[in-house]
């Protein structure tokens, strides 16, 4: 026996609910009984695990990469996204790796100040002894104490070749501003 026709009115033919099956978190999950018709569409959790993400490869949507601005001093806030061309891998203390740039868009998972480390130091010292120096000295230099009438001999330009010896030294004063490392943080492809 045939049937033609589109079927609208048959009735009792499946078990099934209407309604919208799936999401962003659970799949559908269908049964088809013995004479091959849909008998019952429930929904499943989607479960991540790790074995999920040790099989992906860097860079991957729903992977994670440790990364910072690639130019600019831009505030990042977390959960903001932005494109994968704008930032670059990275290492705890700021080194970049500056030939690998990113696919896609990325949710930054931490907070980038998008703006580098510095400290700054102030102190005061002094202290004697002697050493020796290696190598070229340049620049305009007044020697102490020079042979013959013992004051001070002007030496501009001096280029000493070779080894020289300090007998004293006194240091008064030294500011410090060091660039330590610049922001990274935590980011995760969305896209």
């Amino acid at each position: 026996m045939a049937f033609h026709g589109s079927g609208g009115n048959i009735t009792g033919v499946t078990s099934v609910t209407t309604g919208d099956y799936g999401s962003s978190n659970a799949i559908p999950t269908i049964t088809v009984d013995a004479n091959g018709r849909i008998s019952g569409i429930t929904t499943s959790a989607i479960t991540l695990t790790a074995a999920i993400n040790a099989n992906a490869s860097v860079g991957d949507i729903g992977t994670y990469g440790f990364m910072q601005q690639a130019s600019g001093n831009t505030v990042v806030n977390p959960g903001t996204s932005v494109a994968g061309s704008t930032l670059r891998y990275s290492d705890a203390t700021g080194r970049i790796d500056s030939t690998t740039t990113p696919s896609g868009n990325w949710r930054c998972m931490g907070f980038d100040s998008g703006a580098a480390l510095v400290n700054t130091g102030t102190g005061t010292g002094t202290g004697t002894g002697s050493g020796t120096i290696s190598g070229n000295v340049e620049g305009n230099t007044t020697v102490q104490g020079g042979k013959g009438s013992g004051g001070t001999v002007p030496t501009d330009n001096l280029n000493v070749g070779g080894t020289a010896t300090i007998n004293s030294v006194t240091v008064n004063s030294i500011t410090v501003n060091t660039e330590v490392a610049y922001s990274s943080t935590l980011w995760l492809r969305i896209s």
